[in-house]
């Protein structure tokens, strides 16, 4: 019956990918990540790419290898911004896709997808999130000194801030996760519609609060191989303090 058919059934591991304009890369960057399943017999690999409505033909491209291949997905977000695709795409993973583990990934091969099997592997440890980071030992990344001390400087705030122990990088996206802690964050509560970036280290901080069993691995970030970070360093990083010390102040009212 059914019944031994679930037993059977290897968890489902989901890719969720932000990309705006990303034409370039996708389709390399979809083939890289679906090849991780060799390394992975475990887990049942998929990808979706959450877009935020791109012009360039990257819509076009995924819809036409989802077509093609049952693990490839799409989700046209309509709207730009990493924290409305991804929280919308991690959604309809775990709602419309049986996802039981979510992984997020850069759409322009800066994070590393040979990443992913460690990944997978602390989540079959038992760990509810596991984080990609550039502050552990083995990390390899390149870096302009400008962004590096900002970044050093931001996570240390937030650890100091928000009291928060093992996490030493809360603002990298490469990160995986289990359906049930996100399932715990309350969604008002992670700025996903914010235009910033502060929806990463946000997240990752609810779910810690909920009482996620966290843990780094390190990981390999290279620079984009074409175009510019779309993202506002300093205005992010501004951001971020502005949310340690919120949350400090809240902390110390209740």
């Amino acid at each position: 019956g059914s019944g031994a058919d679930s037993r059977q059934r290897r968890p489902r591991a989901v890719v969720v990918t932000p990309t705006y304009d990303e034409k370039e890369s996708i389709a390399d960057l979809i083939a890289a990540v679906l090849a991780q399943q060799q390394s992975i017999p475990d887990f049942d690999l998929h990808i979706l790419v959450a877009d935020g409505h791109s012009q360039d033909g990257t819509l076009e491209i995924v819809r036409g290898l989802a077509e093609t291949n049952s693990h490839v997905h799409l989700l046209d977000v309509n709207e730009r911004g990493i924290g409305v695709a991804l929280y919308k795409g991690v959604q309809v993973a775990v709602d419309h896709l049986d996802a039981d583990v979510l992984l997020q990934i850069d759409a322009d091969f800066q994070h590393n997808p040979a990443d992913i099997p460690r990944f997978l592997q602390e989540i079959s440890k038992g760990y509810d999130v596991v984080a990609g980071s550039r502050f552990v030992a083995d990390s390899d990344f390149k870096m302009s000194l400008y962004r590096l001390t900002l970044s050093v400087g931001a996570n240390q705030l937030m650890r100091m801030m928000l009291g928060i122990k093992g996490v030493t990088d809360f603002t990298t996206s490469y990160r995986a996760f289990t359906k049930e802690i996100f399932l715990k964050v309350d969604p008002d509560s992670v700025t996903w519609q914010e235009k910033s970036f502060i929806f990463v280290p946000v997240s990752l901080v609810r779910m810690v609060e909920c009482g996620a069993k966290v843990t780094e691995i390190s990981m390999t970030e290279h620079p984009r191989n074409h175009g510019y970070s779309k993202m506002n360093y300093r205005g992010y990083i501004l951001d971020i303090v502005r949310f340690s010390i919120t949350s400090r102040l809240e902390k110390i009212r209740k």
